[in-house]
């Protein structure tokens, strides 16, 4: 967590900086941002890649906004969305893994006693893109 304390630190300096109204007195700073540190990470857990740069844009977004020192709760309320991380791509499923697939389901309908059932199933033609095909099974 020390990318944390050192991003609050930064952020908490520029808000120092702007001497904004009810800022914390030259000997209170410390005790300040420890409380601040306390607060923010109180039942959260913060991942650098994740969060740094959301306190970053937090602390920025205080910095233009704020007359009056701000509350623990007034960064936590600027903080940004986390990135969605990428979506894997769909798997490649080949023509083998189809038959096994297919033999499956056969063997367990009829396992099942399942017979003469309409489904709409759908197949993969060679380029992967998909199209619906209504099948008689039995």
């Amino acid at each position: 967590m020390k990318w944390l304390k050192q991003t609050l630190a930064t952020g908490m300096s520029s808000l120092l900086l702007l001497r904004l109204k009810n800022s914390p007195p030259e000997d209170a700073i410390e005790p300040t941002m420890e409380v601040w540190f306390k607060t923010i990470t109180f039942k959260k857990v913060w991942e650098q890649e994740q969060d740094q740069w959301r306190f970053e844009h937090a602390f920025m977004k205080l910095a233009q906004t704020c007359e009056w020192f701000p509350a623990p709760a007034q960064l936590l309320a600027n903080l940004p969305a986390r990135k969605e991380p990428k979506a894997l791509p769909e798997p490649e499923i080949t023509q083998e893994q189809r038959q096994k697939m297919a033999l499956r389901v056969q063997k367990l309908k009829k396992q099942l006693g399942v017979h003469n059932v309409r489904t709409n199933q759908k197949t993969i033609n060679s380029k992967n893109s998909y199209r619906q095909k209504s099948v008689k099974t039995g």
